[in-house]
């Protein structure tokens, strides 16, 4: 057997790698320098896109703001957006031409005025002062922005008119950079809404100009006293420089600064080719001189203020001499009178209209007025105003004494309106003596007083007359009547002067002009009190009556729980002038608002208060009030005038009124204390029907007769005197009487003693 051949393995020795050959061995120091090295390289790249993604971030916002917006570009109507103007009360003179009486404003006087009404001087000094190149950038001068931003403040600001016009309607005057890029964006957005002369308009008719001035309209009234349209190169100039700041650099507040910014204007106006060389030197150099229309101190416009040379002293003085010297019925107050009693009397109905017509409060109602820019057209009749108002100052007008030395509350006072026989409210005055003031308290309009016997012909007679329940002679026992039971009787009233009725058969008419409360009561209980109110208050226009007033005294005799306005008893007696039609008393015709819709007027359709037939017939009564030979209004009468009328005393004595109409006009008079004391017989008052007298005679034409003009259909009979009846040839003391043809009495038969009799037994107690 072969032996096993030994295989002998041989161990291969393992090679190392070879090293790279090198001069030297890395330092530690290198091997550090690299590893740091390689985190710096780490953290920037890190920080680098961190940086590039916040880029992103803010740029993405900004875009988003951006194109917000572009999106949502600015929406303003320049015409409708909120404004406050000024309003203007508007009324005829003497010549009947239309005049500006006074200006209504709140917190800003501002008058808005179309661009075709502003004068190209004040367009042109206000574009070259505030914004040269207004007509050819789209809203944004970023000529002057940029300036504004490097000048650091320094370069009078980069907004443009456009961007002064969103500051100004926005109110947004925050200082900040998203502030100023708002304006930016709604300025560009503005621009593609509206023409370069639109943001003019609106930018003159915005801007302010001092104190409570706003817009060119109002200031070129302020500062100079004329229209815009009139404003020549230097007043527009004096105009344009001031914008920046007005307070400052105000001709009334320093003269001197106002002067160089005229001069500013001036050549920017002359840089720009607006004005001559000539134009620019004669307005520089004063060589045409701007006047304002308030004094001014100084002489930087090339003159001295007459205005301001009066001696201070001499003022203290007579201020001294007049505090020292009061006299009842001067008033030596701190305040203004800018304003009549009618203008007074205008506004004030005119806002309690505006409140009616809107549903607001009478304050509410005040503040739109005073900002909205109405146009109100008022009544007056500025040449009987005038008189009225003279008359008025004197008391004596109304007085025959008084202690010049009384205070106010012992002073009898005095109130007068005149109205014509379509309401219209000619002139009114709401006091004695000097007028207190704007806006003073009208006792003519405002107070309520008892309007006493005046209120029988409006509340009982003619509606007696009217529902055919009287006629002009139907007698009447003058009587009292029980207002009591028939257990516990309660006999009442009393006529004037505590005199007891003795029952004697009185007509009607004779009621009327001895104002006998008797018969008034009598008649009025035929009435019902219920009719008697509803005539008032719904064809006759009081305002004042309460449902307590739904009685017999109140409605017969005049002693209203709150009294009546003298100018709504005034009112109610043209029915007796002008065929029974009551007009609501009317201080002014119309009113405009800003854009010239009328949304007040005067109505002259009126209401038929009483048939024409019946105000003859009760217009015949009160005649004999004046014209009868125991009237007690005889004092009245005018020359070549009819004069009829209702004198008026107050139960208590504290009130006397006259009512007097001629053929032309009605004018109502009232006397009395403002605390409603009793008026003595020494109290120095003259006869109502005198004082009426006094002042109709210089209000009331009588160079030529003039007289009421009958109804036709009134028929005038004689009637028989002993029964109110037709008279026939039986009947021996005859007069004559007024009478519907739907209401004629019986003719009398003779047989008078009866007739008295059955009278009698018809009108118990």
């Amino acid at each position: 057997m072969d032996k096993k051949k030994k295989i002998k393995y041989i161990k291969i020795k393992e090679e190392q790698p070879k090293q790279r050959p090198s001069k030297k061995k890395r330092s530690r120091a290198a091997k550090n320098f690299g590893r740091a090295m390689t985190i710096v390289g780490t953290t920037f790249s890190s920080m680098l896109l961190i940086l590039v993604i916040m880029v992103c971030i803010v740029a993405t916002v900004v875009a988003v703001y951006v194109l917000d917006f572009a999106d949502n570009s600015y929406d303003a109507n320049l015409r409708d957006v909120e404004m406050k103007y000024t309003s203007f009360v508007y009324g005829y003179d003497e010549n009947d031409d239309l005049v500006e009486i006074k200006r209504l404003a709140a917190d800003e006087n501002r008058v808005w005025v179309d661009y075709e009404d502003i004068s190209q001087n004040i367009i042109d000094a206000v574009v070259a002062a505030e914004d040269k190149r207004f007509y050819t950038h789209k809203g944004v001068d970023w000529y002057r922005t940029a300036g504004a931003f490097f000048s650091n403040g320094d370069g009078g600001g980069g907004s443009t008119i456009t961007q002064q016009l969103i500051k100004n309607i926005t109110g947004d005057n925050e200082r900040s950079w998203e502030r100023k890029l708002r304006e930016i964006f709604r300025a560009l957005s503005l621009e593609e809404k509206y023409t370069k002369i639109d943001i003019l308009e609106s930018y003159l008719n915005r801007i302010w100009f001092g104190g409570m001035v706003y817009g060119v309209g109002a200031a070129s009234q302020y500062y100079f006293g004329k229209d815009a349209s009139e404003l020549n190169i230097g007043e527009a100039a004096v105009l344009a420089g001031m914008i920046r700041n007005p307070g400052k650099m105000s001709p009334y507040f320093d003269l001197a600064r106002s002067k160089q910014q005229q001069n500013y204007a001036l050549r920017c106006m002359y840089e720009q080719g607006m004005i001559t060389t000539q134009e620019y030197e004669d307005f520089r150099y004063n060589r045409i001189q701007v006047h304002f229309a308030k004094p001014v101190y100084g002489d930087d416009y090339g003159y001295i203020d007459e205005r301001t040379l009066v001696d201070d002293s001499e003022d203290e003085l007579v201020q001294e001499v007049q505090d020292d010297s009061y006299e009842a019925y001067k008033w030596n107050g701190d305040y203004e009178v800018s304003q009549d009693w009618y203008v007074d009397a205008a506004i004030d109905q005119v806002i309690n209209d505006y409140a009616d017509l809107k549903g607001i409060t009478y304050t509410s109602a005040k503040n739109e007025l005073y900002n909205g820019g109405y146009k109100i057209y008022i009544n007056e009749n500025m040449k009987l105003q005038k008189i009225l108002e003279e008359k008025y100052l004197d008391p004596y007008t109304v007085l025959s004494k008084y202690d010049p030395s009384a205070p106010e509350k012992d002073l009898i006072q005095s109130a007068f309106v005149i109205m014509d026989y379509t309401g219209t409210v000619q002139a009114v005055v709401g006091g004695l003596g000097e007028k207190p003031g704007d806006g003073a308290f009208n006792r003519a309009t405002q107070a309520t007083r008892s309007p006493g016997s005046t209120m029988k012909p409006i509340s009982t007679y003619s509606l007696a007359v009217q529902k055919n329940l009287i006629t002009y002679s139907t007698l009447i026992p003058d009587a009292r009547i029980n207002i009591g039971t028939e257990d516990e009787p309660e006999l009442w009233p009393k006529n004037y002067g505590d005199v007891i009725g003795d029952g004697t058969l009185r007509p009607a008419w004779y009621g009327v002009q001895h104002s006998l409360n008797t018969l008034a009561a009598r008649i009025g209980r035929m009435n019902t009190p219920k009719a008697m109110y509803n005539q008032l208050t719904q064809m006759l226009g009081f305002t004042t009556l309460v449902e307590s007033d739904i009685a017999l005294s109140p409605l017969s005799l005049g002693a209203l729980t709150n009294g009546a306005k003298l100018v709504e008893v005034a009112a109610a007696y043209q029915i007796f002038g002008n065929g029974g039609i009551y007009y609501r008393p009317m201080f002014y015709s119309k009113v405009e608002d800003s854009k010239g819709n009328v949304i007040l007027e005067q109505d002259f359709y009126g209401t038929q208060a009483i048939d024409s037939d019946t105000a003859w017939v009760t217009n015949r009564m009160i005649y004999k009030v004046v014209n009868g030979d125991s009237g007690t209004g005889r004092l009245a009468q005018l020359p070549n005038v009819e004069v009829i009328g209702k004198t008026g005393t107050s139960n208590a004595g504290t009130d006397l009124l006259f009512m007097g109409l001629t053929p032309e006009y009605i004018g109502g008079l009232w006397i009395g204390y403002d605390d409603s004391r009793e008026i003595g017989g020494s109290d120095g008052w003259r006869a109502v029907a005198s004082v009426w007298k006094t002042v109709m005679q210089d209000i009331q034409d009588t160079s030529e007769v003039l007289k009421f003009v009958p109804d036709p259909s009134v028929v005038e009979k004689r009637y028989c005197t002993k029964t109110g009846l037709l008279a026939t040839n039986k009947c021996s003391s005859t007069d004559i009487g007024y009478y519907r043809e739907s209401n004629l009495p019986d003719f009398c038969t003779g047989d008078h003693e009866a007739i008295r009799d059955l009278i009698i037994a018809s009108n118990p107690e």
